[in-house]
């Protein structure tokens, strides 16, 4: 199952051309049988390779995902134990992990899955060729030392805390990959060289079909105890009405959607099961720093402070949960969750100010001070730029597309313009993507553990000789202080608990003052499904709903 430490939240990114992969064209089935279920699913990936930049999300790790195993797996309780395998440091110095595999993991080709896929997969990661979303951990790996078939040592040129997050990501196949383009070689289906697709989870990838739904079938080859059930087939219901009628109906067994106002309804209809918990999905605004916005203001630190000062974050809230979750908080650290006592500081905090004209008099005061004025349309002009910027999120997501229009009125009392510059996931996220954007309203999911914010946050030229690719992978914003940088470097290497939380904090309160990206909540999760429906069990880390599909039964 490919799980990047961070992944995007797809109310969230899509596939632009029709595909049919390996296996006959897949249908959608209305009515589970007592071999399959049928899932509801809120997005359709962009693509199905979850290790590049492009289609680094939930929704391809949730669904054709399943199908890619990988030594550890991140439970609900945020433990991290062994799956298809096991990683372990046998010496700190040098920082050294022995990664292993179960002796019954296979491909579903056959073939076994290998010491030598393990080093396959560090070389694909740390290729500088390839476009890819992630490279915390893999960039830290000095040598790897084959053990036997099945296992082996990985030396770190310096420590590395998160290491077994790391070792939540899936395990590529050398002989289906090696000598191609991981770019796009995966971006239709997960074939080897024969044509035949590849698997090492409980199920396969029998087709794809564009704009309809994906399908997984039964993986005989899996390691672990058979799957019970069939076929999964998951149905693309990407507007929250559809999708929330879809599981009422009776047209789809389950859902995972994310927070809507219509959920209410559902915990009272016979027949039906709600999951909720606290998820690890921080509801945030990217704010793109550099090249790819519409106005040179978005590179001023002070004028992101006058945008994060003009929104009433607490209101919004309240005005979006007061029915589905009138307990939920404001999130003000980039890194840490509120539940996390001791190490969670709000360093964001200083940005909620509860009086509307208190509210305006402070952007008013940041605007003056850098000889702003207002037009006769009531926002302001500073040097020739007009403060009117582009808000964008995911279409069809009803929630999302009210607190934009919540957050417009806001920034619109304060002088500063939000037009609206949202689109269907699959359209709106490659875009976010390739930098060309303002403000981006999504999710990031990720375990608990800050590992990765390195790529989300650092800056994309920091080489250095420990580090030659750089960081920044995910960070599209732009943005780059080199304080961040190199606290969040210095905090994966720390292996001192005390030490690396004191180093991911001073990165956040510096982003606090730079606001490349404006915290607002922790998301909820809601698993819906059938009664009749067996070991279904809500994860909320970036593992989500389909993260024991094999233990699944249809009633």
């Amino acid at each position: 199952m490919h799980r990047s430490h961070f992944r995007l939240v797809l109310g969230v990114l899509v596939a632009v051309t029709s595909l049919i992969v390996a296996g006959a064209a897949g249908g959608a089935s209305k009515k589970s049988s007592a071999g399959s279920i049928t899932f509801g699913a809120e997005q359709e990936p962009p693509c199905l390779n979850g290790y590049t930049s492009g289609c680094n999300n939930t929704w391809t790790s949730w669904t054709a995902g399943i199908a890619l195993a990988s030594p550890m797996i991140v439970r609900p309780d945020f433990s991290i134990k062994p799956y298809m395998g096991n990683a372990k440091v046998v010496s700190k110095r040098p920082f050294t992990v022995l990664v292993t595999l179960s002796k019954k993991a296979k491909w579903s080709d056959g073939k076994q899955v290998s010491a030598d896929d393990l080093i396959f997969t560090w070389q694909t990661i740390v290729n500088p060729k390839f476009d890819l979303a992630s490279r915390s951990g893999w960039d830290s790996i000095g040598r790897a030392v084959k053990v036997n078939a099945k296992a082996v040592k990985f030396v770190y040129k310096k420590p590395y805390a998160p290491y077994k997050v790391q070792w939540v990501n899936s395990i590529l196949p050398k002989h289906a990959l090696e000598g191609l383009d991981f770019n796009t070689v995966w971006d239709n289906n997960y074939n080897n060289k024969a044509g035949q697709t590849m698997a090492s989870g409980p199920y396969k990838l029998q087709s794809y079909t564009k704009g309809q739904s994906l399908v997984m079938v039964r993986n005989p080859t899996f390691f672990g105890k058979r799957p019970t059930l069939d076929k999964i087939t998951f149905l693309f219901r990407t507007n929250t009405d559809t999708e929330i009628q879809a599981i009422r109906g009776g047209e789809v067994d389950a859902i995972y959607p994310q927070p809507q106002l219509q959920l209410a309804q559902l915990r009272g209809q016979s027949g039906l099961r709600v999951q909720t918990n606290a998820g690890t999905q921080i509801e945030h605004i990217d704010i793109n720093t550099g090249a790819g916005n519409s106005t040179p203001l978005l590179g001023q630190a002070w004028f992101r402070q006058a945008i994060a000062y003009s929104l009433d974050r607490q209101g919004m809230v309240k005005q979006l949960f007061s029915t589905l979750n009138p307990g939920l908080k404001i999130d003000n650290n980039l890194s840490y969750f509120i539940a996390q006592k001791g190490i969670y500081v709000p360093h964001f905090a200083k940005y909620q100010i509860n009086s509307k004209a208190k509210r305006i008099a402070k952007v008013a005061a940041i605007m003056k001070a850098h000889n702003c004025t207002k037009g006769g349309d009531g926002i302001y002009s500073c040097g020739g730029e007009k403060a009117s910027v582009r808000l964008g999120t995911t279409s069809g997501n009803k929630l999302r597309e009210l607190a934009v229009e919540i957050m417009q009125a806001q920034a619109k009392d304060a002088g500063i313009e939000f037009k609206a510059d949202s689109q269907p996931s699959r359209l709106f996220f490659p875009r976010i993507s390739t930098n060309k954007y303002d403000l981006a309203l999504f999710a990031w999911v990720g375990t608990g553990d800050p590992q990765g914010q390195t790529d989300i946050y650092g800056c994309a030229d920091a080489k250095t000789a420990d580090n030659p690719l750089g960081a920044g992978g995910s960070n599209w914003k732009g943005y780059c202080n080199a304080k961040v940088t190199n606290a969040l470097k210095a905090s994966d290497a720390a292996l001192n608990p005390k030490t690396r939380i004191n180093l991911v904090n001073a990165a956040d309160a510096q982003m606090a003052k730079d606001v490349p990206t404006i915290p607002l909540y922790q998301k909820p999760t809601y698993f819906v499904f059938k009664t009749s429906l067996k070991g279904l069990t809500d994860n909320p880390t970036l593992q989500g709903p389909t993260w024991n599909t094999e233990t699944w039964k249809a009633g």
